[in-house]
């Protein structure tokens, strides 16, 4: 089936499964939350019992990923992600392959600012977004050992 007619929660959770998936191959104790209304898509656990809250995002189109940013998961919202993880899947089957954008809450939040020219997106007013150069130009492809840094942080 092609992505582009799949239904949105579908992508979101396929995206997720695949996330995890490269997590999982990567060493990570990594297990997906299903459910559409939940603050957290995936959750990794340390050695110590410590954890992180990982959002995915999936790029349906391959030019951006809808974040909803400033009107979901700002300081009004009582659990943040601690990583964001931007999954664009490699539709056509080249030689590049599926791409994944490591960050941080605070690093996604710095990025949407500079994506919405410093203005933040009030609640219904629309929704963010970032387009896939951003993350490119933030130099943060394949920055798995955020979430290593990370855990043992805490």
């Amino acid at each position: 089936m092609n992505i582009d007619k799949l239904e949105k929660s579908m992508i979101g959770l396929a995206g997720e499964m695949r996330a995890c998936a490269e997590l999982l191959k990567k060493g990570y104790h990594a297990s997906i939350t299903f459910g559409n209304a939940k603050a957290t898509d995936i959750l990794v656990t340390g050695d110590r019992n410590q954890f992180l809250r990982i959002e995915v995002k999936t790029s349906a189109n391959g030019r951006n990923f809808v974040t909803g940013y400033y009107p979901k998961y700002t300081e009004q919202r009582p659990i943040q992600p601690n990583i964001w993880i931007f999954y664009l899947p490699d539709k056509e089957r080249s030689s590049h392959g599926d791409r994944f954008f490591i960050a941080t809450h605070e690093q996604v939040a710095e990025i949407q600012l500079k994506v919405n020219k410093g203005n933040k997106t009030l609640k219904g007013k629309g929704c963010d977004n970032i387009p896939v150069k951003f993350l490119e130009e933030a130099n943060i492809e394949n920055k798995w050992d955020t979430i290593s840094e990370m855990i043992h942080s805490k």
